[in-house]
């Protein structure tokens, strides 16, 4: 799944989710100098891995399905008990995804939701 950029409108990249996991794929299309990825956990994460990644990837030619390039890691002990941690990214992106590299435990979730401007 994808999701095309919407200025001013963030999109859920992955909601309430503890299992090794890809997110959707948010377009960016290089239209925006910003993006911000946001981390946010429920209840109690004692351990996992959030890894924020970025490739090319065009859904009406190149659906690249190799290995993306990490941008940032979020440990989940960080956003235990409902806190969340927000990575800003500067330059242009193409497309950027979330990944649970590593499971969530603790159990509690982990939700992500970003945009760019």
């Amino acid at each position: 799944m994808s999701y095309g950029l919407s200025p001013g409108q963030p999109s859920t990249l992955i909601d309430t989710q503890t299992a090794t996991t890809n997110s959707g794929i948010l377009l960016l299309r290089g239209q925006c100098e910003r993006v911000t990825v946001a981390v946010i956990g429920a209840g109690t994460t004692s351990s996992g891995v959030v890894t924020i990644e970025e490739a090319y990837y065009d859904p009406n030619g190149l659906v690249y399905a190799g290995t993306w390039g990490p941008i940032a890691t979020v440990n989940a002990s960080d956003v235990s008990g409902g806190k969340q941690l927000i990575t800003h990214i500067t330059g242009s992106v193409w497309a950027l995804r979330v990944r649970i590299s590593t499971v969530i435990g603790g159990g509690g979730t982990v939700s992500v939701v970003a945009w760019g401007n």
